[in-house]
C-alpha cells in the first residue's frame, strides 16, 4: 500500500481512535487478525533484527560506534528475542532509518507514533 507523504517525506497514515474501532471487527476477523499479528512476529523473531543491519550493509562495530556502545551490547540486542521501543528506535536511527509504529485492524489503523516519542524524550541511554 502506497501512502501520500506530507512535506518532510513521512508517509501520511489515516489514523482512527481506537475506541472507534475496537467493536467493529467481527470475532472470526479478529481471530484471523490475531494469527496473522502472530505469525509476522515469529517472522521477525526468526530473522531478528540483525537481518535489517546486513540488508543495509553496515557491521555491528558501526552500529555500535553510532549508538555509542560497545559492539558486544549490539550482538546481545541482535540474539534477544525482545527488547524496548526506545533501543530498538536508536537502532534502527543508527542504520539511517526511522522507527514507525502503527496498530493495524481490518477497519482501519491507529498512528502510535506519539509512543515512540514518548520513548524518545525519555530514555537517553540504551538499555541492553
Amino acid at each position: 500500500m502506497i501512502h501520500p507523504k506530507n512535506a518532510n517525506g513521512v508517509a501520511n497514515y489515516m489514523t482512527t481512535k481506537w475506541k472507534d474501532l475496537k467493536h467493529k471487527a467481527s470475532p472470526e476477523t479478529r481471530e484471523r487478525v490475531k494469527r496473522e499479528a502472530l505469525a509476522e512476529y515469529a517472522e521477525l523473531e526468526r530473522i531478528g533484527v540483525g537481518a535489517i543491519r546486513v540488508a543495509r550493509q553496515q557491521t555491528q562495530v558501526a552500529v555500535a560506534e553510532q549508538m555509542h556502545v560497545p559492539q558486544s551490547a549490539i550482538s546481545r540486542l541482535e540474539s534477544q528475542s525482545d527488547c524496548m521501543l526506545s533501543t530498538l528506535r536508536r537502532y534502527v536511527g543508527a542504520l539511517g532509518g526511522t522507527l514507525e509504529m502503527r496498530a493495524v485492524f481490518p477497519d482501519g489503523a491507529v498512528d502510535l507514533d506519539g509512543l515512540m516519542k514518548a520513548t524518545a524524550s525519555q530514555d537517553e541511554q540504551v538499555s541492553l
